[in-house]
């Protein structure tokens, strides 16, 4: 019995040994990862015309996009547009970009290889609570560069659509592939300046927006619960939540999410808007006459 181990571990000891070299020649590198990543958006129809960094640990890339679109009439009497998008001129350079500009931020390449195995979103990595979190992916501007509102709003849709491969992006949400913020487990699915979508699982006895500062806010917010049970303090009510149930939230409402049940609660929440762009004398309702502006000079020119 014991030469019968013994061959059978001389026989296991070079399989493992292969299978670790083999696992460790998978491993792709950071110009191979990114190289798909750029090969991918050239495709993309939300692709925009855009220049910026990449900075992975102390690793500099830099990335310039040239959408492509072509409009063509549809309809009985063409009176329609529809458009082509792509493929679009998309080119990764290594170095720090030429001139300075945004650039996304990665604490390091495991937060790279966790975005291109699918185990991560871009928008997970980079949740945040308070404006001084520590998370994996930040969007940063380099010296003699200031971000503005644009920008910001440039950033989130780049972020969304260059960090995933595939024209459609299937994101998968669980308690394992989720990180924290805001006191619960959270996989982001989809995030724009004007409204951020995300998954969310308070387990028991978590609660969401308990510290201060985070129990209320500038713009609304809907709550879809899909599984578990849980309570919330909407203002001074406290209400029982179940599946089935959305719950809006208005700017300035406060509203504490808990779960004091032994089972997990989970759902979806929505976000319109970000609560940075309000806090300096602008309110969400004035964001909206200006939108309904915009609308309405945009119905004048098309009817021109």
């Amino acid at each position: 019995m014991y030469h019968k181990k013994r061959s059978l571990l001389q026989f296991l000891f070079p399989v493992l040994i292969l299978s670790f070299f083999c696992t460790q020649a998978q491993e792709k590198t950071t110009e191979s990862i990114l190289s798909d990543f750029v090969e991918s958006y050239k495709t993309d129809p939300m692709a925009h015309s855009v220049y910026f960094g990449i900075k992975v640990g102390d690793e500099w890339w830099h990335v310039r996009s040239e959408r492509t679109q072509e409009a063509y009439k549809v309809g009985k009497n063409k009176q329609y547009t529809f458009h082509n998008y792509g493929p679009h001129q998309v080119t990764l350079h290594q170095g720090k970009p030429e001139t300075p500009t945004w650039y996304f931020d990665f604490a390091g390449k495991e937060v790279l290889d966790n975005l291109y195995s699918g185990k991560w979103t871009a928008a997970t990595a980079s949740a945040k609570s308070f404006g001084t979190d520590q998370v994996g992916l930040n969007i940063r501007s380099m010296d003699g560069f200031s971000i503005g509102v644009r920008e910001d709003a440039l950033g989130y849709e780049v972020m969304e659509h260059f960090w995933k491969t595939g024209i459609v992006e299937i994101t998968r949400f669980a308690r394992d592939g989720s990180l924290p913020t805001h006191g619960v487990d959270h996989v982001g699915l989809y995030t724009m300046k004007d409204k951020r979508i995300g998954w969310f699982s308070i387990g028991p006895e978590q609660a969401a927006n308990a510290e201060r500062g985070l129990d209320k806010g500038q713009v609304p917010n809907l709550i879809i619960i899909t599984k578990g049970k849980g309570k919330a303090e909407l203002g001074d009510e406290v209400i029982e939540l179940k599946p089935g149930m959305s719950v809006f939230v208005p700017p300035y409402v406060r509203h504490v999410i808990y779960n004091p049940y032994a089972e997990p609660m989970e759902g979806i929440v929505v976000l319109f808007g970000d609560n940075i762009d309000f806090a300096e004398g602008k309110s969400y309702m004035d964001f909206l006459e200006e939108q309904h502006d915009f609308y309405k000079h945009y119905d004048l020119n098309a009817r021109n």
